[in-house]
């Protein structure tokens, strides 16, 4: 049987120009139990895939037009994003891989929730555990595809404002028009409430989402709605279950060996890492720490001792140092973006300081803070602070502790709808300047031209003739 849903997945997975989706349905092996189904969601390198897109686009990196041919992977493509030209992937041909990962789970979860009702077997508590993952990976796919192929959730135009089509049914084949932020938004919350009671309370392995998972993303999505109270209770919920996190003191990297090899005894499996409550991971677009660095903006935002520093920023690689100094250096091995302690945690103390709560809020920052430095050079926040003053330190530590973990981009777009906040982005690229401002297109990516080229409900997003 394992066989069987091994090809299931991966002919699900598999790309065909002929659909309107880019999954390839033909020739599948229908699962009939109810541990075939669950079977389906327990497929590691499947369901446990992020966006790679947003690495290409935020302003934590910087890459050089001398160098970037040696990029292992796309360098074409990751310039196309780094410059937020139109188009990341320029050919009618081209696999946006974002766009495919989320569509390939969304089917998966799709064809789980529609039958797990009449599947064979009597494994109740598993019939359950699998709906609730089933609902909840499905949101966390459209919650990922919203905030990719459109613009960040408005109330004064989220109405209109066009996101991605809405699957719901495991029938690919369907044209489907986009649907709207609204529209896409409230399906998320719908199957994310729906899940919360069906979840178990703790998950054997954190890619499988547990009720704190679930609880996680509810927070994250609130916060991206500006809706404060409630994303601050689901982020208190799902820390009362997990609130661990590493004290960067008590690891450094190996003696007497290069520093790209890792830190000696920090976890580098996510299934070990205990401060991700719900495994998702980016595909590794920093492969091999060549031609990527830390951009000069963001290295400038760490205070002295400061470990995440230390750990990100790494003198030469497995090929050699780089032209233009040190490497980028992810000390987890891995990109996260799923569900993790220190986000929450940044979640409640962003929710406290538009709360009118900034003393909460500098505990939380501070809680954080103390097991990220070096015991000599720690201090404290001062408490005492206005509202945006703990502000404006939370979205400070929101730049430090989530680097490479792929929130950022999302950040830019929400803080662009305040403009206390909104920022204009610029590269250099070769003496060449390029520039993304707050209120241009090119902050919502384009959908693949082969989609649009397939179907023609689906109407493109405006772009800004960036070539």
């Amino acid at each position: 049987m394992k066989k069987i849903l091994t090809l299931l997945i991966g002919v699900a997975v598999l790309t065909a120009c002929n659909k309107y989706i880019d999954i390839d349905e033909k020739g599948k092996v229908i699962p009939k139990t109810v541990n075939d189904y669950y079977q389906l969601l327990s497929d590691y390198n499947v369901m446990k895939v992020s966006s790679i897109n947003v690495f290409y686009l935020n302003d934590e990196i910087k890459i050089y037009k001398d160098e970037v041919s040696r990029i292992f992977f796309g360098p074409d493509v990751f310039a196309n994003g780094y410059l937020w030209k139109d188009y990341i992937y320029n050919n009618a041909d081209d696999n946006d891989k974002d766009w495919n990962t989320y569509y390939a789970q969304i089917y998966i979860c799709n064809m789980v929730i529609d039958k797990i009702d009449v599947a064979t077997g009597n494994n109740e508590v598993l019939r359950k555990t699998a709906k609730g993952e089933a609902l909840a990976q499905r949101a966390f796919a459209y919650f990922m595809l919203a905030n990719l192929y459109a613009k960040h959730y408005n109330t004064a135009s989220y109405i209109t404002d066009l996101a991605v089509p809405l699957y719901l049914q495991p029938d690919i084949n369907a044209k489907k028009a986009r649907a709207t932020v609204k529209e896409v938004y409230e399906q998320v919350e719908k199957d994310l409430l729906t899940a919360l009671d069906l979840v178990p309370l703790k998950s054997t392995f954190s890619y499988h989402p547990s009720k704190a998972a679930v609880q996680g993303l509810l927070a994250k999505m609130y916060l991206f709605q500006g809706k404060y109270e409630q994303a601050k209770s689901y982020a208190d919920l799902a820390l009362q279950a997990n609130s661990f996190l590493y004290d960067f003191k008590d690891y450094d990297f190996t003696p007497g060996l290069p520093k790209f090899l890792g830190l000696a005894n920090f976890p580098t499996r996510a299934i070990d890492n205990k401060e991700i409550i719900w495994d998702k991971q980016n595909d590794l677009p920093f492969v091999y720490m060549i031609a990527v660095y830390m951009s000069d903006a963001h290295r400038a935002l760490y205070d002295a001792g400061d470990r995440r520093l230390y750990f990100a920023d790494v003198e030469g690689g497995p090929f050699g140092p780089n032209v233009h100094g040190n490497s980028l250096f992810g000390k987890d091995r891995i990109y996260k973006s799923g569900i993790t302690t220190p986000d929450l945690l940044l979640i409640r103390a962003e929710c406290n300081a538009r709360l009118s709560k900034p003393d909460l809020a500098v505990d939380d920052l501070n809680t954080l803070r103390l097991k990220r430095f070096d015991a000599n050079k720690y201090q404290a926040y001062p408490k005492n602070k206005t509202d945006l003053e703990a502000l404006q330190l939370v979205l400070k530590e929101r730049r430090l502790e989530l680097m490479q973990d792929g929130w950022r981009w999302f950040d830019l777009k929400r803080l662009n709808l305040d403009p206390r906040f909104k920022q204009t982005l610029n590269r250099d690229w070769g003496g060449q300047a390029y520039t993304l401002k707050p209120e241009d297109n090119n902050y919502v990516l384009a959908i693949p031209k082969k989609v649009v080229e397939l179907n023609n409900l689906m109407i493109q997003n405006p772009r800004d003739n960036k070539q």
